[in-house]
């Protein structure tokens, strides 16, 4: 159970069989078996290893320790397994390595590297399941290499055609300066020519030399247009570049974020899976109805991708109670553990003088629970266009639990929904400076499931706000309800950072109450007042033939109380409390 003491519990199996089992308690029939072991999970007789002609063979007692039993992190069949040097055998917690004297010593198996308490550990966490494979991590890893590949191919073709471009234009330039050179040499020579032919014919030169003025001009004209035409195809290239480059970036650096989640959701699990597997165990051994299990919840933002988180979910005859971080389990398991020892000494009387307080296993019933998230792009508002959409709700396990009706309408400057086609603007960079007005209809839900579809209510934050902002909630039960909620949101003057927040997504929450949850918290509310009740002094009124002397009308109530009464009157707050909670149904 522990790597401090690998190589430190040696067991030889002699020929014939070995039982391998838990001891018997003082006072408890039956013989100790030869591999007598301790902790979670180990049965009275859990399994056999039998020896025979230099082989030894593993099987499971029941079906029940074959569940607890696990050889290379897989069960053990019905017929048994041959263990071979080195294998790992798993019995509950405990972990062994099966060593064969013939082949080698267990120091020189640890010291080789191919065994050790992690890798074991690891390897019995992943026949559980939830842990990626190598095969996913180097396929992850040889995406991340592709993605920068990419991304430097973009930036060497981006620099590659702004070359060109610019070489291109040095050409055009160097040949349309050639040609106007070239014209005006011929210009010049034809006009002296014709000033040597005709000298005394002024009108003619100088209609020469308007018409050859008006050719230049129109040279001129369309060397101008072909230079805006090509500096306008290679501004588009460059800028077609610079989105290639930025997208390769945005996915590199998003699957960089991935493969951190991942590491991270690997290591929540690594440490959650076995706590959860332990307090179940403890649960069991303690008689108690609450079971746990493992969560994994995806936090969805107006980021690209979402954050996930591992929690434990503890719940009672199927009805979800609470949930505890990874922080609250590890304390909640350290008290489990005391607890289950203190039963071990003293007996499971103690758990009817525990108090809410010191109960490990109890905790306020969250009865409003999140349904799940709805999110609506915003991108509609920089094209002044509306946007109604019945949004997808997703829980944090990532089903669909229903849908969201919300419509984003721009507000026009008369107070109307919609934007005149005179006031569209055509670039969203003409909104700068400007004021913009937008109105978030939610409209209904539909589709809730019907366990947490009481009371639902919604909340969202909108840019810049500190509090999110509030939906009344429908009362009563109702899978569909209608919001039909409206609220007007000015932004005056429109800065470039709400720009930048238009381009993201409109994150909605919607909340509801669980009805069997709610009985819960109810029942203890009610337990925990009969408690406060019982601990309020009661007087035990004296017979009315008693009353007719005004001595004994003046005197002190304790002489009239039952003497049961007294007693209980007397008993300290906690521990009329603590009888309170032991009365519940466990």
């Amino acid at each position: 159970e522990d790597d401090l003491l690998t190589n430190k519990l040696q067991f030889a199996f002699k020929d014939g069989q070995s039982r391998v089992g838990r001891s018997p308690a003082e006072g408890e029939a039956g013989e100790t078996p030869e591999v007598a072991l301790a902790g979670l999970g180990i049965h009275r007789e859990h399994a056999v290893v039998t020896s025979a002609g230099g082989c030894c063979g593993l099987s499971s007692v029941s079906e029940e320790a074959a569940a607890a039993t696990c050889v290379n992190g897989s069960s053990v069949p019905k017929e048994g397994v041959t263990l071979i040097h080195g294998d790992r055998v798993a019995f509950g917690q405990s972990i062994f390595v099966f060593i064969n004297p013939a082949e080698g010593t267990a120091a020189e198996l640890l010291a080789s590297g191919k065994v050790s308490y992690a890798t074991a550990r690891k390897e019995l966490n992943e026949n559980v399941g939830g842990m990626p494979s190598e095969e996913e991590l180097n396929a992850s890893r040889l995406m991340a290499e592709d993605l920068e590949r990419r991304a430097r191919e973009a930036e060497e073709a981006k620099s590659r055609a702004q070359a060109e471009a610019e070489e291109m234009l040095r050409q055009r330039e160097e040949e349309f300066q050639k040609q106007m050179e070239q014209r005006q040499q011929d210009w010049e020579r034809e006009l002296q020519e014709r000033e040597a032919a005709q000298a005394n014919d002024q009108a003619v030169a100088a209609e020469q030399a308007q018409s050859h003025a008006h050719e230049l001009e129109k040279l001129q004209r369309e060397f101008q247009e072909r230079q805006q035409r090509i500096e306008e195809a290679a501004r588009q290239r460059i800028e077609e570049l610079e989105r290639q480059s930025r997208k390769a970036a945005a996915e590199e650096e998003d699957h960089r974020q991935m493969e951190l989640n991942m590491q991270k959701l690997e290591e929540q699990l690594m440490v959650a899976m076995p706590l959860v597997k332990e307090a179940n165990l403890i649960a069991a051994e303690l008689h108690r109805p609450h079971r746990l299990e493992t969560k994994m919840h995806c936090e969805l933002s107006d980021r690209a991708r979402g954050t996930v988180n591992v929690t434990a979910s503890v719940s009672q005859d199927n009805v979800h109670l609470f949930e505890w971080s990874l922080e609250t389990l590890e304390n909640r398991v350290f008290m489990m553990r005391d607890l289950l020892q203190r039963c071990e000494e003293e007996g499971l009387g103690v758990m009817d003088s525990l108090t809410p307080e010191g109960d490990p296993l109890w905790d306020p019933v969250n009865v409003e629970r999140l349904i799940g998230v709805a999110q609506v792009l915003l991108e509609g508002l920089l094209l002044q266009v509306e946007n109604h959409v019945d949004a997808r709700i997703l829980s944090t396990e990532g089903h669909q639990a229903g849908t969201l009706r919300v419509e984003v309408s721009p507000v026009a400057k008369d107070g109307s929904l919609g934007i005149p086609d005179c006031d569209v603007v055509d670039e969203p960079e003409q909104l700068l400076g400007t004021r913009m007005a937008t109105q978030v209809h939610i409209v209904r839900a539909s589709g809730l499931p019907e366990t947490l579809a009481n009371n639902v209510r919604v909340e969202y934050s909108y840019f810049i706000d500190e509090k999110a902002h509030q939906v009344p909630p429908a009362p009563g039960h109702n899978c569909n309800p209608i919001f039909d909620h409206k609220h007007n949101f000015v932004q005056d003057p429109v800065t470039s950072r709400f720009l930048e927040y238009l381009q993201s997504k409109l994150v909605f929450r919607v909340y509801g109450c669980d009805s069997s949850a709610q009985a819960i918290a109810d029942e203890q509310a009610a337990l925990r007042s009969e408690a406060e009740a019982i601990a309020m002094p009661q007087v035990w009124h004296a017979p009315e033939a008693h009353m007719a002397e005004p001595e004994q009308v003046l005197a002190s109530p304790e002489q009239y109380e039952h003497p049961e009464q007294q007693q209980e009157r007397q008993q300290p707050l906690s521990q009329l409390l603590a009888q309170a909670w032991a009365s519940q149904p466990q």
